[in-house]
C-alpha cells in the first residue's frame, strides 16, 4: 500500500461527492506532523477528523465517498514521466 511520503504531488487534495467536502493538505507538513502513513490509513483519519457521519458505516450504499482527487492521472502522469 502507497504511504503518504510516495503520494506523487506536493498537494493532496481529499474530496467526497456526495456530501461536497474538499480538503487540501500539503504532503511534506502532514508527513513531518503526523508521520509516514499509508493512503488508506490517512482517508480515513481525515474523513473521521472532518466528522463524516458515514465514516463507519457499513452499508455499501452509505459509505463515505472520499478519495484522493486526481491520484490516478497523477500516477500515469508519475510513470509516462
Amino acid at each position: 500500500m502507497p504511504k503518504l511520503s510516495e503520494f506523487p504531488s506536493d498537494k493532496v487534495i481529499v474530496s467526497c461527492e456526495k456530501c461536497g467536502m474538499r480538503k487540501q493538505y500539503d504532503r511534506e507538513t502532514m508527513v513531518r506532523t503526523g508521520g509516514d502513513r499509508t493512503l488508506a490509513h490517512l482517508l480515513d483519519e481525515i474523513v473521521a477528523r472532518v466528522g463524516c457521519p458515514n465514516a463507519s458505516s457499513l452499508s455499501v450504499y452509505d459509505r463515505c465517498g472520499a478519495k484522493y482527487e486526481e491520484l490516478l492521472a497523477l500516477l500515469k502522469g508519475r510513470r509516462e514521466g
